[in-house]
């Protein structure tokens, strides 16, 4: 399992490229070890789903349970 501040880091990365796209950028780049995903705003909400995938395995790994639905998820969908 990644560690919690490995986690937080791709947390931050992933929710300024989603911003970025809310503010009109095309694409963006979201890195996460070795990988590099590109987003575009047609695939916003796959970017929402990892933001919150992230956020449910950071509290599992702190030891509580995170939101049932992501804000993000309930801002795209």
């Amino acid at each position: 399992m990644t560690d919690v501040t490995t986690l937080e880091a791709w947390l931050a990365d992933a929710r300024a490229a989603h911003h970025a796209l809310r503010l009109g950028r095309q694409t963006v780049s979201v890195r996460f070890g070795d990988r590099v995903v590109e987003y575009a705003p047609a695939n916003a909400t796959q970017l929402a789903s990892y933001i919150a995938s992230l956020e449910r395995q950071i509290a599992a790994a702190k030891g509580r349970r995170g939101p049932a639905v992501s804000p993000y998820v309930r801002m795209i969908g």
